[in-house]
């Protein structure tokens, strides 16, 4: 039998984890992934995974700023174990989110996108400059 204290109640967790306890409940209504230990009186008991997993949801949610549905979108039909897996600092997730774009693809819609701003910036330079020169 596994030890009660490799488990974290709901208010460890959000505590560690500067998280209300309600944010908790709500991703796991939204992340099907995220299924925590349930015992007498539906108290919720997280493994060491579970915990991992809610660090990197709060990361692609607060500090990557991706949507909830984004991160659904990211974590499709996977496991917990293959999601925690393949999570990358790097974040593979960018290759999920643009897996039809080859690299030639984004290097070409980067140059349209720069050469768009370049043109705009010329624009807003010169009307700038008709401003000063009628004063």
């Amino acid at each position: 039998m596994k030890s009660i204290n490799k488990f974290k109640t709901i208010k460890d967790v959000s505590i560690n984890l500067k998280l209300p306890q309600h944010v908790l409940r709500f991703w796991e209504s939204k992340f099907k992934q995220l299924k925590p230990l349930k015992l007498s009186g539906n108290r919720r008991y997280y493994r060491d995974s579970d915990v991992e997993l809610i660090i990197y949801i709060k990361s692609l949610l607060y500090d990557d700023c991706i949507s909830i549905k984004g991160v659904q979108k990211i974590f499709k039909n996977q496991t917990i174990n293959q999601i925690l897996r393949s999570k990358d600092p790097i974040l593979k997730k960018k290759n999920v989110l643009s897996e039809n774009n080859n690299k030639s693809t984004q290097k070409d819609n980067l140059n349209k996108v720069n050469a768009e701003y370049k043109k705009i910036l010329k624009e807003f330079v010169s009307d700038l400059k008709k401003i000063k020169n009628s004063f």
